[in-house]
Protein backbone atom coordinates (compact mmCIF):
# COMPACT_ATOMS: atom_id res chain seq x y z
CA UNK A 1 0.00 0.00 0.00
CA UNK A 2 3.07 2.29 1.06
CA UNK A 3 4.26 1.89 -2.80
CA UNK A 4 1.58 2.77 -4.19
CA UNK A 5 1.18 5.87 -2.09
CA UNK A 6 4.38 6.88 -3.42
CA UNK A 7 3.80 6.01 -6.99
CA UNK A 8 0.89 8.32 -6.78
CA UNK A 9 2.41 11.25 -4.62
CA UNK A 10 4.89 11.20 -7.29
CA UNK A 11 2.74 11.25 -10.68
CA UNK A 12 0.48 14.07 -8.53
CA UNK A 13 4.09 16.36 -8.61
CA UNK A 14 4.67 15.82 -12.11
CA UNK A 15 1.27 16.91 -12.96
CA UNK A 16 1.54 19.41 -11.02
CA UNK A 17 4.72 21.07 -12.13
CA UNK A 18 4.03 20.24 -15.69
CA UNK A 19 2.93 23.87 -16.59
CA UNK A 20 5.86 24.89 -14.94
CA UNK A 21 8.67 23.36 -16.87
CA UNK A 22 6.71 23.37 -20.22
CA UNK A 23 6.75 27.06 -19.84
CA UNK A 24 10.76 27.34 -19.52
CA UNK A 25 11.24 24.71 -22.60
CA UNK A 26 8.80 27.69 -24.61
CA UNK A 27 10.58 30.46 -23.26
CA UNK A 28 13.72 30.39 -24.64
CA UNK A 29 15.25 33.23 -22.46
CA UNK A 30 14.11 31.06 -19.15
CA UNK A 31 15.97 28.51 -20.70
CA UNK A 32 18.98 29.25 -21.99
CA UNK A 33 20.85 29.10 -18.54
CA UNK A 34 19.87 25.01 -17.52
CA UNK A 35 19.92 24.04 -21.45
CA UNK A 36 23.51 26.02 -21.55
CA UNK A 37 24.48 23.84 -18.61
CA UNK A 38 23.13 20.52 -20.00
CA UNK A 39 24.91 20.92 -23.20
CA UNK A 40 28.12 21.78 -21.55
CA UNK A 41 28.09 18.69 -19.32
CA UNK A 42 27.22 16.61 -21.97
CA UNK A 43 30.05 17.93 -24.50
CA UNK A 44 32.57 17.22 -20.79
CA UNK A 45 31.75 14.16 -20.65
CA UNK A 46 31.79 13.43 -24.28
CA UNK A 47 35.57 14.19 -24.58
CA UNK A 48 35.98 12.14 -21.61
CA UNK A 49 34.93 9.46 -22.78
CA UNK A 50 37.19 10.69 -26.89
CA UNK A 51 39.99 10.81 -24.38
CA UNK A 52 39.46 7.46 -22.26
CA UNK A 53 39.52 5.61 -25.65
CA UNK A 54 42.12 7.44 -27.16
CA UNK A 55 44.40 6.60 -24.49
CA UNK A 56 43.99 3.28 -24.75
CA UNK A 57 44.15 3.02 -28.64
CA UNK A 58 47.29 4.64 -27.96
CA UNK A 59 47.96 2.16 -25.49
CA UNK A 60 47.44 -0.43 -27.81
CA UNK A 61 49.96 -2.40 -29.95
CA UNK A 62 47.79 -3.05 -32.90
CA UNK A 63 46.78 0.43 -32.93
CA UNK A 64 50.42 1.99 -32.58
CA UNK A 65 51.22 -0.48 -35.70
CA UNK A 66 48.56 0.83 -37.78
CA UNK A 67 49.55 4.34 -37.52
CA UNK A 68 52.78 3.71 -37.90
CA UNK A 69 51.32 2.28 -41.76
CA UNK A 70 49.63 4.99 -42.13
CA UNK A 71 52.43 7.57 -41.25
CA UNK A 72 54.50 5.84 -44.19
CA UNK A 73 51.59 6.34 -46.93
CA UNK A 74 50.85 9.74 -45.88
CA UNK A 75 51.05 11.47 -48.72
CA UNK A 76 53.78 14.23 -49.83
CA UNK A 77 53.02 16.89 -46.80
CA UNK A 78 54.20 19.88 -48.69
CA UNK A 79 51.54 19.44 -51.91
CA UNK A 80 49.69 21.82 -52.82
CA UNK A 81 50.91 24.64 -49.98
CA UNK A 82 53.11 27.30 -49.68
CA UNK A 83 53.06 28.02 -46.12
CA UNK A 84 56.85 28.07 -46.05
CA UNK A 85 57.30 29.87 -49.01
CA UNK A 86 55.26 32.60 -47.51
CA UNK A 87 56.80 32.36 -44.31
CA UNK A 88 60.14 33.30 -46.04
CA UNK A 89 58.39 36.66 -47.86
CA UNK A 90 57.13 37.10 -44.30
CA UNK A 91 60.66 36.82 -41.76
CA UNK A 92 64.37 36.26 -42.57
CA UNK A 93 65.12 33.13 -41.78
CA UNK A 94 67.01 32.25 -38.56
CA UNK A 95 70.67 30.89 -38.50
CA UNK A 96 73.68 31.94 -40.28
CA UNK A 97 73.34 33.31 -43.73
CA UNK A 98 75.61 33.02 -46.63
CA UNK A 99 75.49 34.91 -49.70
CA UNK A 100 75.51 33.10 -53.08
CA UNK A 101 76.48 36.15 -55.21
CA UNK A 102 79.25 37.81 -56.58
CA UNK A 103 80.15 39.82 -59.39
CA UNK A 104 82.69 40.31 -62.17
CA UNK A 105 83.53 41.07 -66.22
CA UNK A 106 82.38 39.27 -69.35
CA UNK A 107 85.33 37.50 -70.88
CA UNK A 108 85.34 37.20 -74.81
CA UNK A 109 87.45 35.78 -77.81
CA UNK A 110 86.91 37.27 -81.28
CA UNK A 111 85.44 33.66 -81.81
CA UNK A 112 82.48 34.05 -79.51
CA UNK A 113 81.70 37.60 -80.69
CA UNK A 114 80.97 35.94 -83.79
CA UNK A 115 79.22 33.44 -82.44
CA UNK A 116 76.70 35.49 -80.14
CA UNK A 117 76.33 38.03 -83.03
CA UNK A 118 75.09 35.62 -85.24
CA UNK A 119 73.02 34.08 -82.76
CA UNK A 120 71.62 37.30 -81.92
CA UNK A 121 70.58 38.23 -84.99
CA UNK A 122 68.64 34.61 -84.94
CA UNK A 123 66.81 34.98 -81.70
CA UNK A 124 66.15 38.96 -82.41
CA UNK A 125 63.02 38.35 -83.90
CA UNK A 126 61.66 35.97 -81.35
CA UNK A 127 62.33 37.97 -78.66
CA UNK A 128 60.06 40.82 -80.24
CA UNK A 129 57.69 38.33 -80.86
CA UNK A 130 57.15 38.21 -76.93
CA UNK A 131 57.61 42.47 -76.21
CA UNK A 132 61.49 40.87 -75.28
CA UNK A 133 64.95 42.63 -75.88
CA UNK A 134 67.81 40.51 -75.85
CA UNK A 135 69.73 41.65 -72.86
CA UNK A 136 66.29 41.33 -71.09
CA UNK A 137 66.94 39.62 -67.47
CA UNK A 138 66.82 35.81 -67.62
CA UNK A 139 66.60 32.73 -65.52
CA UNK A 140 67.17 29.20 -66.10
CA UNK A 141 66.00 25.90 -64.78
CA UNK A 142 67.57 22.53 -65.41
CA UNK A 143 65.17 19.00 -65.10
CA UNK A 144 67.60 16.23 -65.00
CA UNK A 145 65.04 13.17 -65.68
CA UNK A 146 63.12 15.23 -68.06
CA UNK A 147 66.55 16.22 -70.24
CA UNK A 148 65.43 19.83 -70.16
CA UNK A 149 66.66 23.42 -69.87
CA UNK A 150 63.75 26.34 -69.53
CA UNK A 151 65.16 29.94 -70.76
CA UNK A 152 62.95 32.59 -68.72
CA UNK A 153 63.21 35.80 -69.67
CA UNK A 154 61.70 39.26 -68.05
CA UNK A 155 60.81 42.47 -69.91
CA UNK A 156 62.30 45.28 -68.31
CA UNK A 157 58.83 46.50 -67.96
CA UNK A 158 57.47 43.64 -66.32
CA UNK A 159 57.38 42.05 -63.01
CA UNK A 160 57.21 38.43 -63.93
CA UNK A 161 59.43 36.12 -65.84
CA UNK A 162 58.29 34.57 -69.18
CA UNK A 163 58.95 30.93 -70.86
CA UNK A 164 61.11 31.98 -73.81
CA UNK A 165 62.46 28.06 -75.03
CA UNK A 166 62.56 24.89 -74.01
CA UNK A 167 65.90 23.31 -74.92
CA UNK A 168 66.54 19.81 -74.97
CA UNK A 169 69.35 18.48 -73.19
CA UNK A 170 71.72 16.14 -75.46
CA UNK A 171 73.03 13.99 -72.50
CA UNK A 172 72.94 14.52 -68.46
CA UNK A 173 75.30 12.83 -66.23
CA UNK A 174 74.22 10.27 -64.07
CA UNK A 175 70.57 9.96 -62.39
CA UNK A 176 68.20 12.14 -60.16
CA UNK A 177 70.24 12.93 -56.90
CA UNK A 178 72.78 15.20 -56.14
CA UNK A 179 76.49 15.07 -56.98
CA UNK A 180 78.45 13.77 -54.10
CA UNK A 181 82.15 13.88 -54.94
CA UNK A 182 84.34 14.46 -57.61
CA UNK A 183 84.06 11.46 -60.45
CA UNK A 184 80.66 10.10 -59.56
CA UNK A 185 79.53 10.59 -62.47
CA UNK A 186 76.76 13.17 -61.10
CA UNK A 187 75.51 16.12 -62.28
CA UNK A 188 74.64 18.61 -59.09
CA UNK A 189 71.58 20.08 -58.08
CA UNK A 190 70.53 23.06 -56.18
CA UNK A 191 70.44 26.64 -56.84
CA UNK A 192 73.32 28.19 -58.75
CA UNK A 193 74.45 31.55 -60.71
CA UNK A 194 75.96 32.36 -63.33
CA UNK A 195 78.07 35.80 -63.39
CA UNK A 196 80.34 37.49 -66.53
CA UNK A 197 83.15 35.20 -64.51
CA UNK A 198 81.12 31.59 -64.98
CA UNK A 199 80.86 32.46 -68.91
CA UNK A 200 83.70 30.31 -70.73
CA UNK A 201 84.74 31.31 -74.22
CA UNK A 202 87.40 28.46 -74.41
CA UNK A 203 86.32 25.57 -73.53
CA UNK A 204 87.05 22.24 -75.07
CA UNK A 205 83.18 22.09 -74.92
CA UNK A 206 83.11 24.63 -77.25
CA UNK A 207 80.83 26.93 -75.07
CA UNK A 208 79.95 26.90 -71.63
CA UNK A 209 78.43 28.63 -68.88
CA UNK A 210 80.20 27.35 -65.54
CA UNK A 211 77.27 26.46 -62.65
CA UNK A 212 79.51 27.34 -59.83
CA UNK A 213 79.57 23.93 -58.50
CA UNK A 214 80.49 23.86 -55.51
CA UNK A 215 78.31 26.54 -53.74
CA UNK A 216 77.85 26.99 -50.41
CA UNK A 217 75.41 24.40 -49.43
CA UNK A 218 77.68 21.92 -51.37
CA UNK A 219 80.89 22.83 -49.14
CA UNK A 220 78.82 22.86 -46.07
CA UNK A 221 77.47 19.36 -47.13
CA UNK A 222 81.42 18.05 -47.71
CA UNK A 223 80.45 17.70 -51.56
CA UNK A 224 83.57 18.21 -54.35
CA UNK A 225 83.77 18.77 -57.76
CA UNK A 226 84.70 21.20 -60.46
CA UNK A 227 84.60 22.86 -64.00
CA UNK A 228 80.13 21.53 -63.94
CA UNK A 229 78.63 23.37 -66.73
CA UNK A 230 76.01 23.57 -69.47
CA UNK A 231 78.42 23.54 -72.47
CA UNK A 232 78.14 22.32 -76.05
CA UNK A 233 78.62 18.70 -77.34
CA UNK A 234 77.02 15.33 -76.76
CA UNK A 235 79.57 14.15 -73.91
CA UNK A 236 77.79 15.37 -70.51
CA UNK A 237 81.19 15.30 -68.67
CA UNK A 238 81.36 18.59 -67.36
CA UNK A 239 77.53 17.89 -66.40
CA UNK A 240 74.50 19.18 -68.69
CA UNK A 241 75.04 19.29 -72.67
CA UNK A 242 73.82 20.92 -75.51
CA UNK A 243 73.70 20.96 -79.41
CA UNK A 244 76.35 23.37 -80.69
CA UNK A 245 73.50 25.59 -81.94
CA UNK A 246 71.38 25.39 -78.63
CA UNK A 247 74.65 26.29 -76.88
CA UNK A 248 75.23 29.09 -79.15
CA UNK A 249 71.56 30.90 -78.05
CA UNK A 250 71.79 30.08 -74.01
CA UNK A 251 75.06 31.55 -74.57
CA UNK A 252 74.11 34.76 -76.11
CA UNK A 253 71.11 35.36 -74.05
CA UNK A 254 72.86 34.84 -70.66
CA UNK A 255 75.69 37.25 -71.82
CA UNK A 256 73.48 39.60 -73.30
CA UNK A 257 71.38 39.84 -69.74
CA UNK A 258 74.97 40.02 -68.10
CA UNK A 259 75.99 42.80 -70.22
CA UNK A 260 73.15 44.12 -70.24
CA UNK A 261 72.97 44.80 -66.22
CA UNK A 262 71.84 41.33 -64.48
CA UNK A 263 74.58 40.75 -62.16
CA UNK A 264 73.83 37.14 -61.53
CA UNK A 265 71.54 34.96 -63.87
CA UNK A 266 69.97 31.87 -61.96
CA UNK A 267 70.23 28.79 -63.00
CA UNK A 268 68.42 26.23 -61.09
CA UNK A 269 68.79 22.38 -61.29
CA UNK A 270 66.19 20.11 -59.85
CA UNK A 271 66.11 16.01 -60.03
CA UNK A 272 62.90 16.13 -62.35
CA UNK A 273 59.96 18.66 -62.21
CA UNK A 274 58.60 18.76 -58.66
CA UNK A 275 55.33 18.67 -59.15
CA UNK A 276 53.32 17.38 -56.12
CA UNK A 277 52.52 14.20 -57.75
CA UNK A 278 55.98 13.53 -58.90
CA UNK A 279 56.65 14.07 -54.95
CA UNK A 280 54.62 11.88 -53.83
CA UNK A 281 56.07 8.91 -56.27
CA UNK A 282 59.26 10.74 -54.67
CA UNK A 283 57.67 10.42 -50.93
CA UNK A 284 56.70 6.39 -51.20
CA UNK A 285 60.37 5.62 -52.74
CA UNK A 286 61.59 6.81 -49.37
CA UNK A 287 64.95 7.72 -51.04
CA UNK A 288 67.76 8.99 -48.68
CA UNK A 289 67.68 12.11 -50.47
CA UNK A 290 64.17 12.68 -49.73
CA UNK A 291 64.93 15.50 -47.44
CA UNK A 292 67.42 17.54 -49.33
CA UNK A 293 64.19 17.22 -52.33
CA UNK A 294 61.93 18.57 -50.06
CA UNK A 295 64.10 21.39 -49.98
CA UNK A 296 64.89 21.80 -53.13
CA UNK A 297 60.79 22.08 -53.96
CA UNK A 298 60.19 24.82 -51.95
CA UNK A 299 62.43 26.98 -53.91
CA UNK A 300 60.89 25.20 -56.99
CA UNK A 301 57.07 26.34 -56.11
CA UNK A 302 58.32 29.57 -54.61
CA UNK A 303 58.85 30.47 -58.72
CA UNK A 304 55.21 28.26 -59.64
CA UNK A 305 53.87 30.66 -57.29
CA UNK A 306 55.18 34.15 -58.20
CA UNK A 307 57.26 34.01 -61.74
CA UNK A 308 60.13 35.17 -60.23
CA UNK A 309 63.18 33.42 -59.30
CA UNK A 310 64.23 33.31 -55.49
CA UNK A 311 66.91 34.99 -53.77
CA UNK A 312 68.63 32.29 -51.93
CA UNK A 313 70.78 31.83 -49.24
CA UNK A 314 71.99 29.42 -46.74
CA UNK A 315 70.76 29.09 -42.95
CA UNK A 316 70.55 26.25 -40.66
CA UNK A 317 72.38 24.23 -43.15
CA UNK A 318 69.45 24.54 -45.48
CA UNK A 319 68.79 26.47 -48.51
CA UNK A 320 66.38 29.32 -47.75
CA UNK A 321 64.10 31.23 -50.08
CA UNK A 322 63.08 35.34 -49.79
CA UNK A 323 61.92 37.32 -52.23
CA UNK A 324 64.08 40.00 -53.91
Amino acid sequence: MSIRLIISLFLLGVGVGSPWLVGNCLDGRAAEKPCGSLFDGIATLANRVKSHFRDEAVSSPVASEVEAISSERMPYPLAGKTQRIMQGFLSPPTGEKVSFYSDGRVPTTPRTSIITKNSGERLRGQFTDLGLELGDPVYMRVFKEESELEVWIKSRHELQYVLFKVFRLTHCAGKPGPKLREGDGQAPEGFYFASSGSMRPDTRHYLGIDLGFPNAYDKESGYTGSDLMIHGGANAAGAFALSPRDIEEVYTVVEASLEGGQKMTPINVFPFRMTDKRMDQAWEGNPVCLDFWVNLKEGYDFFENVRQPPLVEMASGRYAFLME
